[in-house]
């Protein structure tokens, strides 16, 4: 079974997008938010009836982690506490992340954690 964590970008920018067998999503409530047109929230309401979708808040520390990781960047003024959650969810649970805003991309790298994007290409850098 492959497990990932979910930006709103798998759901809101995938309109192909459905629940495979031997997939897990998880993601954070901040997350959730973000996803507000019809067709996506159904996705949403479905995966979390099947199981597909695992609601998890990160710790207080992971947070800490990931916003000192944007500082040293220069680009905390660049993420929202969504994308806070989600480096922090994917730093404790040691989960690829999947996400197509660059930004969370370079969190990533300096983290060394595992992410795959959506739509765009991956940065190298």
């Amino acid at each position: 079974m492959q497990k990932f964590v979910m930006d709103s970008a798998v759901i809101l920018n995938n309109f192909n997008f459905s629940f495979s067998e031997n997939e897990v999503y998880f993601t954070t409530n901040e997350i959730l938010v973000e996803i507000i047109d019809l067709r996506s929230r159904q996705l949403v309401e479905t995966g979390l009836k099947q199981g597909k979708i695992k609601i998890k808040e990160p710790s207080k520390k992971s947070l800490f982690v990931a916003k000192k990781a944007a500082k040293e960047l220069n680009i905390f003024h660049k993420l929202s506490p969504a994308d806070f959650s989600i480096l922090a969810l994917a730093l404790e649970i040691k989960l690829p992340l999947l996400s197509d805003d660059y930004q969370i991309q370079k969190v990533c790298l300096k983290l060394e954690l595992d992410f795959e994007p959506v739509f765009r290409e991956k940065i190298k850098e």
